[in-house]
């Protein structure tokens, strides 16, 4: 039928004369939807430099005829639409009459899956919900280990009455476990390497967001230009898994790109990057950035091993400006990191060559060149659905550096650092909480002041500028601390469209020594607007301290959400 009529649509518009389509009287359903379900575009309000869309007066009948067949759809079965012309436009005046009402709903399941089913007894019925419940329904067996659920779901309409009757019934059958994996690699990537990518496993509990976590890990690695996961049920309970991918034929990629955040300024970045180096999804990278407070070159070499292991190196050279002095380092990094689901472990070595200059007050920012060797230990969970935009699931980080003053390095020192955080889906909103502690202790020796924590800005405590938190000199700048513990929580919602709003509050305890001072510390509030992007969401935060916020506040703009 859509097709039909669009190529009906396509003809009579090489011939037709153009008239601006309307809708009045549409009250549940938004004229958006309406142009959408003719495959036509509205403008969003921005978009004031575009026009209405338009259609061929001789395709009005079928016009009509789509839109009633879409109020169907949405639980009007007896909507009446009346078309008029005035001047060079068409208004469609929509009557929807009643709705069709949901009386009923009866749910014969093995599993408790409250949440799934998208309606409650007095909703409007809504056919496209009703068809997308029977998929998530299996979905939600699926990912819970039943690859053979039984679903059966049937709506009853009464047209006369105006109501509906639901029935859903479900039958989980034997839980599911992945079987045979069987990859077909490209010819410069080894079988070995994309085995230890890949998430599934034999033996392992089936999960269609295994499959999905899978094609996320494969297309993680750009050398992969394409991935196929065919599966099997055999066995009535195991499930066979085929993997295919193509390599990327054009490996090398040239970047370039101009942005700008509220903590680093306007910035630009360059970079060349190999895909596949000498095959088996070895990366290799040369990249700069420069941005008003930090510019760096750096060069990235990483790894895929066999068994869910990795190992890479980085190294380079960064400048950049804190507020009463500035900073140069080279720097080089050797890791080694290991797999396991949401577990990441890695190790590292780490080379600091630091050197302070153009020092405001060279007794609490010494003009010194610094030489530290230090190894660090990284552990990290997550099962958030989106790193850029997460809806659902938690994370918690912990780090710890150290390092033992020598003729090779030139501080006895150790900095912890743990963070963890969680979201949660609510009705027609997100609420997202996190926490983050940290701590450094020097028993010899010197440290650069960077290693220092600071606090303040978009990704701290939102009602200060970036590093404005804490003591300061008689110029007024910070001088870092030796503790923190941060917290925030995020109510996130939709405002309209792609356009959403968030609420936070963000607190900040500081100090010296091994633990922050609890007694006195930095609250504060604000709201945001996000805009969707495919890159994730546009962010501009404004946030104030609690006690002050007509004389304490700041301005934050971004991209993603922050955690």
């Amino acid at each position: 039928m859509k097709k039909f009529f669009l190529l009906l649509l396509f003809a009579t518009l090489l011939f037709g004369e153009k008239l601006q389509l309307f809708f009045d009287g549409n009250l549940h359903v938004k004229s958006s939807e309406l142009y959408e379900s003719l495959d036509l575009h509205e403008p969003s309000f921005y978009e004031f430099y575009k026009e209405k869309p338009s259609i061929d007066e001789r395709t009005l009948d079928l016009i009509t005829q789509t839109l009633k067949e879409y109020y169907k759809t949405r639980g009007f079965f007896g909507a009446e639409i009346a078309s008029k012309r005035e001047d060079l436009r068409i208004v469609l005046t929509i009557k929807e009459n009643e709705p069709i009402i949901i009386k009923h709903i009866s749910n014969h399941a093995e599993l408790d899956f409250n949440g799934v089913i998208p309606f409650k007894v007095g909703d409007f019925f809504d056919s496209n919900k009703f068809t997308q419940s029977k998929k998530d329904i299996r979905h939600f067996y699926a990912n819970n280990s039943y690859c053979n659920a039984l679903v059966d779901a049937k709506a009853w309409i009464d047209i006369e009455q105006n109501e509906a009757y639901l029935h859903y019934k479900s039958t989980k059958n034997q839980e599911c476990y992945f079987g045979d994996i069987n990859v077909v690699p490209s010819k410069n990537i080894d079988e070995d390497i994309v085995r230890s990518i890949l998430p599934i496993r034999h033996g392992t509990q089936f999960s269609s967001d295994s499959i999905t976590k899978s094609y996320e890990e494969l297309y993680a690695y750009e050398g992969v230009s394409k991935a196929i996961i065919d599966t099997e049920v055999v066995h009535e309970n195991q499930v066979n898994a085929t993997v295919s991918i193509v390599q990327n034929e054009n490996p090398l990629r040239f970047e370039f790109g101009v942005g700008a955040s509220s903590d680093e300024g306007a910035m630009t970045s360059m970079g060349l990057l190999h895909r596949n180096f000498l095959g088996d999804l070895r990366t290799v990278s040369l990249k700069s950035k420069v941005a008003q407070i930090k510019q760096n070159v750096v060069l990235n070499f990483d790894m895929p091993l066999t068994n869910q292991n990795f190992t890479g190196f980085e190294t380079g050279y960064e400048n950049e400006r804190f507020l009463g002095f500035k900073e140069y380092k080279f720097f080089s990094t050797l890791y080694l990191k290991q797999k396991r689901d949401e577990h990441v472990l890695k190790e590292s070595l780490i080379f600091d060559q630091i050197r302070t200059y153009e020092s405001d007050d060279e007794a609490l920012f010494p003009l010194n060149q610094l030489f530290i060797i230090s190894p660090k230990l990284e552990y990290a969970y997550d099962t958030r659905d989106k790193i850029l935009d997460p809806s659902s699931g938690y994370f918690v980080k912990s780090e710890i550096t150290a390092s033992q003053k020598s003729s090779v390095s030139d501080a006895s020192y150790y900095k912890f650092k743990a963070s963890g955080g969680t979201i949660h889906s609510l009705d027609n909103s997100v609420l997202a909480l996190r926490a983050e502690y940290g701590t450094l202790k020097l028993t010899d020796g010197a440290l650069p002041t960077s290693y220092r924590f600071f606090a303040g800005g978009m990704h701290s405590n939102r009602g200060y500028g970036y590093r404005k938190i804490g003591p300061v000199n008689s110029l007024g700048d910070p001088l870092g601390f030796d503790s923190i513990m941060e917290a925030t929580a995020e109510l996130r919602f939709k405002v309209y469209g792609d356009f959403g709003g968030v609420v936070f509050n963000d607190n900040s305890y500081v100090g010296e020594g091994g633990a922050p001072n609890y007694a006195d510390g930095y609250h504060s509030v604000g709201f945001g607007i996000r805009y969707k992007t495919p890159i994730g969401p546009i962010a501009v935060d404004i946030g104030c301290d609690i006690k002050d916020p007509l004389k304490q506040y700041a301005l934050h703009f971004h991209i993603g959400e922050l955690f």
